[in-house]
């Protein structure tokens, strides 16, 4: 069953689609997505549905911002943080510097934010 997500993620793995570069900003942000679904399904034995039915169906950056836009943690973050590491959420990649032209600042507040409230980060700033 998990193998069977994973493939159907393939067609989407180099990019959001046909019409992206695999090296542009965008694609590196989706690719950087899959492989926190990847993580999670296969190391931390979490699946998150809605996550991928997003990812597929509108690429990387659309769902984090879609996330980013729910009120409050939701059950999805949540989840994370009880299976740790914070790394691998949306949150924390949308506050990488190479990332952060993808975002708006209250987009990025809000990963700020929920990543200050459960303690992963001190200090409201980008990650390197």
């Amino acid at each position: 069953m998990a193998r069977n997500r994973l493939i159907s993620l393939e067609h989407s793995r180099d990019g959001i689609s046909d019409g992206y570069s695999p090296d542009t900003m965008e694609s590196r942000f989706h690719r950087a997505m899959v492989a926190i679904y990847d993580h999670l399904l296969l190391e931390r034995r979490y699946d998150a549905n809605r996550y991928l039915h997003l990812l597929v169906a509108h690429g990387g950056v659309m769902t984090a911002k879609d996330f980013l836009n729910s009120p409050g943690f939701g059950p999805g973050f949540e989840g994370l943080w009880q299976r740790g590491p914070l790394e691998k959420t949306l949150e924390y990649l949308v506050l990488q510097t190479q990332f952060s032209g993808l975002f708006t600042e209250a987009e990025k507040e809000t990963a700020r934010n929920r990543l200050l409230e459960c303690g992963y980060i001190s200090q409201p700033m980008e990650i390197e």
